[in-house]
């Protein structure tokens, strides 16, 4: 037969369906589902919003340092995944001593 289910448990099955439950180790794999789309959008949008940085020409003779894409899913108490977050951070380990260190940046940002 039918067993009940109280409406929050409804409400979190089916919002659980669109989240992807594995998180991707590169981003083409990211690249393949639309809620690891929407939750790299949302963090690019994020830095737009809160003004974390300013895209501008690299100067020359400058290297750049990297960055790269974290993607973690976010569970409840349950376990469920609730929501997918998606991380740009920067490679500081990519730093040579002497030659880039007067430059100061965080790797990841607290708000």
């Amino acid at each position: 037969g039918l067993t009940q289910i109280n409406n929050e448990d409804f409400h979190t099955c089916m919002f659980a369906c669109f989240l992807s439950q594995e998180e991707p180790k590169k981003v083409h794999q990211a690249l393949k589902d639309p809620s690891w789309i929407e939750a790299m959008q949302e963090e690019l949008l994020q830095f737009k919003m809160q003004k974390v940085c300013v895209l501008v020409d690299l100067p020359k003779g400058k290297r750049a340092i990297g960055s790269k894409w974290v993607f973690r899913n976010k569970k409840d108490e349950r376990g469920i995944v609730v929501r997918n977050k998606a991380l740009l951070v920067a490679q500081g380990h990519t730093q040579e001593e002497g030659i880039d260190y007067e430059e100061v940046f965080a790797p990841v940002a607290r708000i």
